[in-house]
């Protein structure tokens, strides 16, 4: 259990549950029928190091002004130092709302090569056993698993997708914690400066 096993410096109940230590914050938008999802990571202490995955909260009927202020509460419990918001659909208003308040959030509009980065940067991470979460977020794990290696309309190209479903929407967790997990570089570097789940092919 992640609260007995990450006793020492996280305290779920607190007002700063993290106190200042740093934090990633990922964010997926909802699209029509799906839950939105918003993920709280701590980024690891050493390079190579492992991340936890403190706090993950889904959204679904929520407007995008209600889920940019959940985001705003969370830079008030956290010191977020990184946040990646995915612009696409619902997630542009979300994004203009909360750079109001965190001008320096990233913005992610989708394409080929960025959805390849993102993956491969994930299954890097959770492959050498970098990624850590509590026993129960079994949700994380099927968002991850429903991710599908596809071709594109054109079959010139290999790209991502996720089945849509009620239990894991469209796989929108995942998708948060890859931008959040996308502050390190492929070469393990931070930008700016300062369990096991696996991919279905």
């Amino acid at each position: 259990d992640s609260w007995e096993a990450w006793a020492d410096d996280f305290k779920p109940l607190a007002a700063r549950p993290f106190a200042w230590q740093p934090v990633w914050v990922g964010y997926d938008p909802s699209f029509t029928g799906d839950t939105a999802a918003l993920v709280v990571i701590a980024p690891p202490k050493v390079p190579g190091g492992k991340f936890r995955l403190l706090h993950r909260q889904q959204f679904r009927g929520a407007d995008f002004e209600a889920q940019a202020e959940y985001i705003r509460s969370i830079t008030l419990q956290y010191n977020v130092t990184f946040m990646g918001i995915d612009t696409t659909g619902l997630g542009q208003g979300v994004y203009q709302n909360v750079i109001k308040f965190y001008p320096q959030a990233k913005a992610y509009h989708y394409d080929l090569a960025l959805k390849a980065r993102l993956v491969l940067k994930a299954k890097q991470v959770i492959s050498k056993g970098r990624l850590e979460m509590d026993a129960d977020c079994t949700d994380v794990a099927a968002a991850f698993m429903a991710i599908k290696k596809v071709l594109t309309p054109s079959q010139r190209h290999v790209t991502y997708q996720s089945g849509r479903s009620d239990d894991i929407g469209h796989a929108d967790l995942a998708w948060a914690v890859m931008h959040a997990l996308d502050n390190e570089s492929l070469a393990g570097d931070v930008h700016g400066g300062n369990s096991s789940v696996e991919f279905s092919e």
